[in-house]
């Protein structure tokens, strides 16, 4: 099974430093965080405002110590929340989308979570950048069963979400992006429009392989973290720290 790891001279940024170096270009920051698991990564997200989404929780979000001014948890699918929760006007500064690892949630995830983004608002898009032919698998039953067949332990199933940002390339014209280069592999997204989109049909990015991957990634736009953060608030006119 052919690995996939960029070089790094640096130690990987993690998902929590990611969010909050976004967070720390706003006052009074408002994070949401779709596919939060075990709050691994909202626990240590530092925002005036933070709402949790997921349909299954892996802990009490009534326990006292979760109980929080201006944190919200709510244990539904993404398609309800954005479909009858969340206040049709209510805006955030930082949406993390870490859901369900398929092109095709991930893209309603991305473009009902457009619709809540603030003007100079970022989105963060998780695991776009798959380890391996199997981190790849879209299906998560056929990859736990061929990590079975394998005798692996790997952990890292990522999807096919590294398609939604060949369709982000092609289609949406009016947002930029780049790709974290020193981590795991995360798209951050603004609005900023593009001078010219590739010529390429919708089948096309339904059918982009993980070699095509491998021999094109030019389209993740790869920049280490530091300069996608400079990037974002030239292009957002957001102050420096």
């Amino acid at each position: 099974m052919t690995e996939h790891h960029a070089p790094r001279s640096r130690p990987p940024v993690g998902r929590a430093r990611v969010v909050n170096r976004l967070m720390a270009m706003y006052d009074e920051p408002r994070y949401l965080e779709i596919g939060v698991c075990s709050g691994r990564t909202f626990d240590r997200a530092r925002a005036a405002t933070k709402v949790a989404v997921d349909p299954a929780f892996e802990f009490d979000p009534s326990d006292p110590a979760r109980v929080v001014a201006g944190t919200e948890y709510h244990q539904v699918t993404s398609d309800e929340y954005f479909g009858t929760v969340v206040a049709p006007d209510r805006q955030f500064d930082v949406i993390f989308l870490d859901g369900l690892h398929t092109v095709e949630q991930t893209l309603r995830d991305l473009t009902n979570a457009l619709h809540h983004l603030q003007p100079r608002g970022v989105v963060v898009i998780d695991d776009v950048r798959p380890s391996s032919h199997l981190a790849a698998i879209p299906d998560r039953q056929l990859f736990f069963a061929v990590r079975n067949r394998l005798g692996t332990t790997a952990q890292d199933w990522m999807g096919d979400v590294f398609r939604l940002v060949l369709a982000i390339e092609t289609f949406f014209q009016q947002l930029s992006y780049a790709t974290v280069e020193d981590n795991h592999g995360q798209a951050i997204v603004w609005r900023k429009r593009r001078a010219s989109v590739p010529d390429r049909a919708l089948a096309a990015v339904g059918r982009w392989t993980f070699e095509e991957l491998l021999l094109h990634e030019e389209s993740l736009r790869l920049r280490p973290f530091a300069h996608i953060l400079r990037e974002l608030r030239s292009d957002l006119g957001l102050d420096p720290d």
